[in-house]
């Protein structure tokens, strides 16, 4: 055991005293003021910490702060910070050795002893133990010489009244002030991150300010690194530094890390269609596989009709791109067919799209092509939109027969993956055929009846009226087979409601008649879907039958009840045929069937990408299961918040860096999950405000009507998927 005054500990001891007394021992050599107080390295016995609660009683210190300070804590590459155990106020013998003895047992708690096995680690790790008197402190915080938010040299200070332990823990809020890298301490604009930035707030005083941002910046330069410091005001106005170790989040990715790097300032930007097939944020891993692949769709889909020579001139996410791992459709990139493309309108990508017309935004691109251009264009999108019974045959054809070969060593597992992500690619490619078909029909209906129809929502109902009741329409067909799964269980054991999913699941499973076979044949068809099923980390119900069960106790709960509706769409669309006459009534006939067929390709063809996602979804599941086990991931669910390419580096190169990003990525999903979007924008989206208005009466309904007529019934809220 060795005993060394804080301010005189030899540089030779500096790799046994830990990070944190090379942070104090720092702050001392710079001339910055530090509390009275020593480290204890190599304790090993009861004696070690007898002879240390010797040492406390005969310097005096009275009442301590008990820290500990582990060898591998607080490194540029490496930070263990707020893993381990500090203990204040200590006074005494007996509270001593107790404080002691919980810093040497924090090495080997279960959240540090994780953390730095992670990062192999837990072998190099030892731990001293800091005693220093205790700062009696009016006011104390942390001080950023570089403001880790943003990134900028800007100084970033958070500050506290009391201890700065409540600041450090996250117990309490700080009051943030911003220091200009240059510029006046006095007259500090607020930015929009929020920093208070007024001195005369009552916290802290001008003077005190220019003192921390001073002394911050003498240690930064002093060490030559961008600092993360803890200091304290006492009730006599002096300052003191606790602490001082690199920043380890200026490398840490932001709940914009992964946003869109093209330049799209003055594009229009919307979230609608993409936000309900993929609502909410989005995983990296699916960023970089399925979400590249619906932008490869949408792309190739440019260049066969003619606007894009090839694949290079159309860069990936300029169809789909993401902000805060959210997803949106760059409008701009698309409104290109209408300079290219014979018949296509700008009107009619709105319509295909948002569903509507957008008003009140730019939406001028470059001129016109070449009318000759235009023409050959227009044949290549009508050839294009006719091969959708080829394209239908052939996703059904590849989802049938398509499986991705489960490798038992990763290496092998990633290549298989890696060599057939264009087979994903191809896959959606396919699905934007049928689904490109199903929108320039349901565009060209709206713009025959927009010439005789002035109101937008008259005639979305009148399109919506005649696109009723399709038959078996994929989509449809989950909530129709599981009523009639919940119908024949609940004719078998009506107090079934009662049962959780797991017991459901198992009554299920132990059947051997009807009530198997149906759901049998329910998993057979849609085993692969899920809620939010492009996403990769959302497993295909087939594999995560639990999660099926909790969609289908509330349809348990309904009785799997299925109200015989009247078809009224023959009805509808002979209403609407009777109000035209000779060419345009049998183009609107052609355009009707049409429209009520692609629909149904579109679904089908939906399921199929799905189909084939699945099996990737498996495969990076089997390699997160084998990484784990080779102690190259610390859990298997951390593997999706790594990008495709980034996992190669895991398994090739044991990148711990790699890993620690992901970790810090999926603390920031929930953030970004919280946050909210217009829908449409000019330029790069920004998270919008929700104000939530109060209604003065319950009566007043804003909204976009879809049906005609009138219709009453009891409100429901449904509080779960």
């Amino acid at each position: 055991m060795e005993i060394h005054d804080l301010s005189n500990i030899p540089v030779s001891k500096y790799p046994s005293v830990g990070g944190k007394a090379r942070g104090l021992h720092a702050l001392c050599t710079a001339g910055l003021n530090i509390a009275r107080g020593f480290v204890v390295t190599d304790i090993e016995n009861e004696d070690d910490i007898e002879r240390v609660a010797d040492f406390y009683i005969e310097s005096g210190l009275d009442l301590v702060a008990v820290r500990s300070s582990a060898t591998g804590e607080d490194g540029i590459d490496f930070s263990n910070a707020g893993q381990y155990s500090s203990f204040l106020n200590i006074a005494g013998r007996d509270q001593l050795k107790t404080a002691v003895i919980g810093c040497l047992n924090s090495l080997n708690n279960e959240t540090a002893a994780s953390y730095a096995s992670y990062f192999r680690k837990a072998d190099s790790s030892k731990m001293s133990v800091i005693i220093q008197q205790m700062i009696h402190a009016e006011k104390a915080g942390v001080c950023f010489t570089y403001d880790p938010m943003t990134g900028s040299k800007n100084m970033l200070i958070e500050a506290v009244p009391g201890l700065g332990e409540q600041l450090v823990s996250g117990s309490i809020a700080g009051r943030r002030y911003l220091i200009p890298a240059e510029g006046s301490y006095s007259e500090v604009a607020p930015d929009k991150a929020g920093y208070s930035a007024d001195a005369r707030d009552g916290l802290l005083s001008e003077v005190e300010l220019e003192k921390i941002s001073k002394q911050a910046g003498t240690i930064g330069r002093y060490l030559d690194m961008p600092l993360d410091t803890e200091w304290a005001i006492d009730k006599e106005g002096q300052l003191f530094w606790l602490q001082a170790r690199p920043i380890t989040t200026l490398n840490e990715p932001g709940i914009d890390e992964l946003d869109v790097s093209l330049d799209i300032h003055d594009h229009v930007i919307t979230n609608c269609n993409v936000s309900e097939m993929l609502p909410g944020a989005v995983t990296p891993l699916s960023l970089s596989t399925s979400v590249y692949a619906i932008d490869y769709g949408m792309r190739k889909m440019f260049v066969s009709v003619g606007v894009y020579k090839n694949l290079d001139d159309i860069p990936p996410t300029s169809c789909i791109l993401s902000v805060c791992n959210h997803l949106f459709i760059n409008l701009t990139s698309i409104y290109k067919m209408a300079d290219c493309v014979l018949g296509a309108s700008r009107d009619a990508i709105d319509l295909s799209i948002c569903g509507r017309v957008l008003e009140g935004i730019k939406k001028s691109g470059k001129k016109k092509v070449n009318i000759l251009i235009r023409i050959n264009n227009g044949r290549k999108y009508f050839k294009f939109l006719f091969s959708k019974d080829r394209a239908y045959k052939e996703i059904k054809k590849l989802a049938e027969n398509f499986t991705l070969k489960q490798e038992n060593d990763p290496e092998k597992l990633y290549a298989e993956i890696d060599k057939n992500l264009d087979i994903l690619n191809h896959a959606f490619w396919l699905h934007y055929i049928t689904s490109g078909h199903s929108g320039s029909m349901t565009s060209a209906l709206y713009m025959i009846l927009n010439a005789n129809l002035t109101d937008n929502k008259e005639i979305r109902s009148i399109i919506a009226s005649a696109l009723e009741n399709i038959n078996d329409i994929e989509s449809v067909d989950i909530l129709h087979s599981l009523r009639k799964l919940a119908r024949l269980i609940l004719a078998e054991n009506p107090s079934i409601v009662k049962l959780q999913g797991n017991e459901i699941l198992n009554y299920i499973k132990m059947n051997d008649g009807d009530i198997r076979k149906s759901y049998d044949s329910f998993i057979s068809r849609h085993g692969h879907r899920a809620i939010r099923e492009a996403e990769i980390r959302s497993k295909g119900w087939s594999r995560d039958e639990i999660n099926l069960m909790d969609y289908l106790r509330p349809v348990l709960v309904s009785g799997g009840e299925e109200l015989q509706k009247c078809n009224n769409s023959g009805h509808n669309t002979a209403d609407l045929l009777n109000k035209y006459k000779g060419f345009k009534k049998v183009l609107l006939k052609y355009m009707v069937r049409q429209a009520r067929a692609s629909v149904r390709n579109r679904e089908f063809s939906k399921s199929m990408c799905i189909k084939v996602l699945d099996q990737f979804k498996i495969a990076y599941a089997n390699l997160a299961t084998q990484l784990v086990q080779l102690g190259i991931l610390p859990d298997e669910d951390l593997i999706y918040f790594l990008q495709h390419k980034e996992i190669s580096q895991v398994i090739h190169k044991g990148n711990h860096t790699l890993i620690k990003k992901a970790l810090a990525r999926r603390r920031l999903l929930p953030e970004q999950q919280m946050l909210k979007f217009h829908e449409v924008y000019t330029g790069k989206p920004e998270p919008a405000e929700v104000n939530i208005q109060k209604l003065e009466s319950g009566t007043i309904l804003n909204g976009s009507p879809c049906s005609r007529g009138f219709a009453e019934g009891k409100a429901r809220v449904v509080k779960s998927i």
